[in-house]
């Protein structure tokens, strides 16, 4: 159900009043042959009404007008010139309305967006696509970037880039396809120090450009430093001497190092189809089911078994499993190390 603010309802009151007022002042000067001012009264009901209630100005206009020429009719002379000045009048009234309520529902508008536009979480800043220059920013964006509001409003866009290549292609890109799609860029802040952001832009049918900046500065802290422990760890993976598979107590591979498709002949790709059991000479011997269970309650177990090649021939090797994660879910780490020479005579 639509609730009505306090100011709305007192104004409404106000001009149910003076409505009043108006038919009862109309009455009078329309009794007493006063017809040149008593119209005039009516437009500060019309503005104020229509000012503040803009959805429902003209059916307020309306109202007004034919209680006016009602009131003429009723109370007046019967005069077809007199006639003809109040419809005028009416038209007037109809006419004030619809502008008033026009210019009042832009304010509404405007009001609605500038309040969406300072209360976002994220910052936002337009600019001008021919001269770059810096219009509008709000508080979030300030805050990001360090500026006040009239210092950055005196910036060029181009002032806020690092990276001057990415902003030569961003605007490219903005120019061809009028929308950029979060886009991770570098923003240089007032005290020059750097941030990363992570931008949305379209360009209005004004030549504006509307930007949307979400401080990612952390996040890309925190993946880059994700990054640079998956490379050790991999280089740490596939340097090893021995070959890595990484599967569940089925035998699903999920994952193997670089030595496992040298030892072998698998790719990585084909690997990832297969289970251990595919790769073992005697594959119900590899992981029965007390072996399985010692390895669960102890958390490693080593055992020695023949492993066939791709190109067919076998390979005599000692696996080490253990128990470990792999991507949040249980898994096995068999490390494989070849035994060739130990077994050779």
């Amino acid at each position: 159900m639509k609730t009505f603010s306090l100011e709305k309802i007192l104004w409404l009151v106000f001009g149910s009043l003076i409505t009043i007022g108006l038919i009862l002042i109309s009455i009078f000067s329309l009794k007493n042959g006063v017809f040149d001012i008593y119209p005039y009264f009516y437009i500060l009901p019309i503005i104020l009404l229509s000012y503040y209630y803009p959805k429902y100005a003209v059916y307020i206009t309306i109202l007004l007008g034919w209680i006016f020429l009602g009131l003429v009719y009723l109370y007046g002379p019967v005069d077809i010139k007199f006639y003809a000045a109040s419809s005028a009048w009416f038209f007037i009234f109809v006419s004030l309305g619809v502008v008033i309520s026009s210019f009042a529902g832009q304010i509404v508008q405007q009001k609605k967006y500038r309040g969406i536009f300072e209360n976002t979480q994220a910052g936002v800043f337009t600019f001008d696509m021919v001269t770059l220059e810096i219009q509008e920013i709000n508080n979030p964006a300030e805050h990001m970037l360090g500026y006040a509001h009239d210092e950055l409003c005196s910036q060029k866009f181009s002032t806020l880039w690092f990276d001057h290549g990415q902003e030569a292609q961003f605007m490219k890109q903005l120019a061809i396809e009028k929308k950029i799609m979060d886009m991770e860029i570098p923003l240089r802040k007032k005290d020059r120090s750097v941030i990363w952001a992570l931008v949305t832009a379209s360009v209005t049918s004004e030549g504006f450009v509307i930007c949307s900046v979400v401080d990612i500065t952390a996040n890309k802290a925190m993946k880059d430093e994700l990054i640079e422990s998956e490379l050790r760890y991999r280089t740490l993976f596939d340097g090893a001497s021995d070959a890595i598979f990484i599967h569940d107590v089925d035998g699903k591979i999920f994952e193997t190092n670089l030595i496992a498709s040298g030892q072998l002949g698998y790719t990585k790709r084909e690997f990832m189809t297969m289970r251990m059991q595919d790769l073992d000479v005697r594959p119900d011997d590899l992981f029965p089911k007390e072996r399985i269970q010692h390895l669960l309650s102890r958390g490693h177990t080593l055992f020695e078994t023949l492993q066939k090649k791709k190109d067919g021939s076998t390979l005599p090797v000692e696996i080490s499993s253990r128990t470990t994660e792999y991507f949040g879910m249980p898994a096995i780490m068999s490390i494989v190390r070849d035994i060739t020479e130990r077994k050779s005579p």
